[in-house]
């Protein structure tokens, strides 16, 4: 988000993702439901009804609802791509991967792994009961232990989320 407008009785917002500008409309009662998380530099999802302005000569959306990139990825995330670490190979890596993960698991994202070995590869759905929830402070802690190019989020319905979207990630 780049920019924010008052009017009387409603606000508007310009978006921005450096490729395109777009305002959103959003009445005061809109506004105040989702105060907290309209601050400038968000990452928001605006669900909404999109029309062309012939006054602006623009597109412009009329907001609904709104949601911040961090509960949009906790909402919506189906499965969690991982690439598993070297340092998690022997006696000792199950253990440290199980204490990674048990703060952050009942969740809605189920969990697969990629093992990419000189001796051997291969791919592992992990069972529901491995699900976690992809919070920022998980996705953090996950970094700091693999990179950030060492896992990855799948959108999408559940059952069409089947874990075969690595076959070119190796």
């Amino acid at each position: 988000m780049l920019e924010i407008r008052r009017r009387p009785n409603r606000v508007t917002l310009i978006l921005d993702d450096r490729s395109a500008r777009l305002e959103v409309s959003l009445y005061e009662e809109t506004f105040q439901q989702h105060r907290d998380i309209i601050v400038k530099d968000a990452i928001l999802i605006v669900d909404g009804t999109l029309r062309f302005d012939d006054f602006i000569e623009a597109w412009r959306l009329q907001a609904k609802t709104l949601m911040d990139i961090d509960r949009a990825r906790e909402r919506f995330a189906r499965r969690l791509w991982l690439r598993w670490p070297a340092e998690f190979d022997g006696p000792d890596g199950m253990n440290r991967f199980e204490q990674l993960l048990k703060p952050h698991l009942r969740g809605p994202c189920g969990v697969s792994v990629a093992v990419n070995r000189p001796d051997y590869a291969g791919r592992l759905n992990l069972p529901d009961t491995w699900s976690v929830h992809p919070s920022r402070a998980f996705l953090d802690q996950l970094t700091a232990v693999v990179g950030r190019e060492g896992w990855y989020l799948v959108y999408g319905p559940r059952s069409e989320v089947r874990g075969e979207e690595t076959s070119s990630w190796r």
